[in-house]
C-alpha cells in the first residue's frame, strides 16, 4: 500500500518536459481509474510567467495546441548576400506560448487527485535502492516507484552550445513580413557561428533573437549590441518598445545521451538535458511531447517498463555526425544550412529536421551537402565512438 509519503512517480522539475510527462500521467489516470498512478512534481519556482518561446514544425496535434499563437507556413535562410525563402503550406511553422502551455499543463493536473504539483519546492537529494528510489526536498521525504529527473545540469566542458537572447519589440511603423519567419540570418566575419532569428507576429511586433554557436557563452553587453545594431541595419530601426526578454542555453552534444546507459534504472533522465534536444538545431519541443506520452502510456501498459528515449539510435548519429563537422569547420556553418534549404525540398527538408525523415528524405539531404566531408566527418565518429 502507497503512504503519504510514497509514489509510484515522483517528476523532478516542473518546466514542459516535467508537466508535460505529469499532465499526460493525469489523462491515462483518468482513463484507467483502477491503475492510478500516484504522481509528484517538485518544482522550485512559486509561480509560472511567460518565459519562453517554443519553435516547432507542426506535424500532430496535441493537448497543448491551445498554446499555438501563431503558424507560418513561409521561412527563409540568409547567408553571404542571398536568400532562399521555403515554403510549405501543409506542415506550419508553430509558436507556443509559454504562458499558455504552463496553464493548460496545470488546468489538466488539477483535473486528476492522484497528480499533484509541489511549487516552491526543489529536490536536495536522491537515494536509489533495490526497491525505487528515496527523495529529499528541502520540504520533505519521498519515496517512488520511479523518478523522472527534468531538472537543469551543468552543462559539460568542450561542447558546443547554442546561445541566445531574444528582444520581443513593438515598433510605430510597418517593418515586419508578418509572411515569414527568418529562422537563420548569417552573419560573416564572426569567430564562431552567429546567425540573427526573426518571428514576425504583426507588422509592427515580433521577436528578433541573436543566436551563436560555440564552447563558451558571451556578455550581456555584446548580446544586447548585436541586436541594436541588427534592427537598425536589417529593419532601419533606431526606437522600439521592448516587450519582452528572453535568454538561453542549449547542449549541443557531439555524443548525444543515451537513456539506455544511465547509472540507476529508475532515476529516467528527460528534457532539455537528457536526449530530448535535436542538437544540431536546438529543438526540443516536439519531441519532448512525444516522448512524454509514450512514456506515459508504457507506464500504463507495462508495470516494469523503463525508459523511452526521445530520439532514435540512428538520428542520434546524424546528429553527431552533424555537430562534429561544425566543430571542426564552423566558417562552413552558413554554406551548409543554406544548401540545406536551398536544395532539399521543402517538405522533405521539414520531416528530416523533425526526425520524421523518409528514406527518400535521408538521400536528398546527403547529395545537398559536401559528400566528402560527411563521410570523413562519419567515420572519425565512428573511430572515436
Amino acid at each position: 500500500m502507497i503512504g503519504n509519503d510514497d509514489f509510484d512517480v515522483v517528476v523532478l522539475g516542473g518546466g514542459m518536459a516535467g508537466l508535460t510527462l505529469a499532465h499526460h500521467i493525469a489523462q491515462q489516470n483518468n482513463a484507467h481509474p483502477l491503475q492510478q498512478q500516484k504522481t509528484l512534481v517538485l518544482e522550485p519556482r512559486t509561480a509560472y510567467t511567460r518565459d519562453k518561446t517554443w519553435c516547432y514544425w507542426q506535424h500532430t496535434v496535441s493537448p497543448f495546441d491551445e498554446a499555438i499563437t501563431h503558424r507560418w507556413s513561409r521561412w527563409e535562410v540568409t547567408y553571404d548576400g542571398q536568400t532562399h525563402v521555403c515554403e510549405h503550406s501543409a506542415t506550419a511553422y508553430a509558436r507556443v506560448d509559454s504562458a499558455r502551455f504552463y496553464q493548460i499543463a496545470q488546468q489538466g493536473i488539477s483535473e486528476n487527485p492522484n497528480v499533484s504539483l509541489h511549487l516552491g519546492e526543489a529536490a536536495i537529494s536522491l537515494t536509489p535502492h533495490g526497491t525505487g528510489v528515496d527523495i529529499t526536498s528541502d520540504a520533505g521525504r519521498f519515496r517512488a516507484n520511479q523518478v523522472f529527473d527534468t531538472r537543469p545540469k551543468q552543462m559539460s566542458a568542450n561542447i558546443l552550445l547554442q546561445h541566445f537572447v531574444g528582444w520581443e519589440i513593438k515598433t510605430d511603423t510597418d517593418v515586419f513580413d508578418p509572411s515569414t519567419v527568418t529562422l537563420m540570418d548569417f552573419m560573416s566575419g564572426t569567430n564562431d557561428i552567429h546567425f540573427f532569428y526573426v518571428l514576425p507576429f504583426t507588422s509592427r511586433h515580433a521577436l528578433v533573437e541573436t543566436t551563436h554557436f560555440s564552447k563558451s557563452v558571451l556578455c550581456d553587453e555584446v548580446y544586447e549590441e548585436e541586436l541594436s545594431k541588427y534592427l537598425k541595419r536589417r529593419f532601419g530601426l533606431d526606437q522600439w518598445r521592448q516587450v519582452h526578454r528572453e535568454q538561453g542555453v542549449i547542449p549541443m552534444p557531439r555524443q548525444a545521451p543515451d537513456l539506455a546507459d544511465r547509472p540507476h534504472q529508475n532515476v529516467i533522465p528527460m528534457g532539455l538535458h537528457s536526449d530530448t534536444v535535436k542538437p544540431s538545431t536546438g529543438y526540443c519541443y516536439p519531441h519532448a511531447q512525444q516522448q512524454a506520452m509514450q512514456q506515459a502510456r508504457l507506464l500504463f501498459a507495462d508495470a516494469n517498463a523503463q525508459a523511452t528515449p526521445a530520439r532514435s539510435r540512428f538520428n542520434r548519429w546524424l546528429d553527431s555526425v552533424f555537430i562534429g563537422f561544425l566543430e571542426e569547420n564552423p566558417h562552413r556553418a552558413g554554406e551548409i544550412f543554406f544548401q540545406l534549404f536551398s536544395k532539399v525540398p521543402a517538405d522533405a527538408l521539414v520531416r528530416f529536421l523533425s526526425d520524421r525523415a523518409r528514406p527518400q528524405d535521408f538521400i536528398r539531404v546527403m547529395t545537398a551537402l559536401p559528400t566528402g566531408s560527411f563521410i570523413k566527418q562519419a567515420f572519425c565518429h565512428a573511430f572515436h565512438s
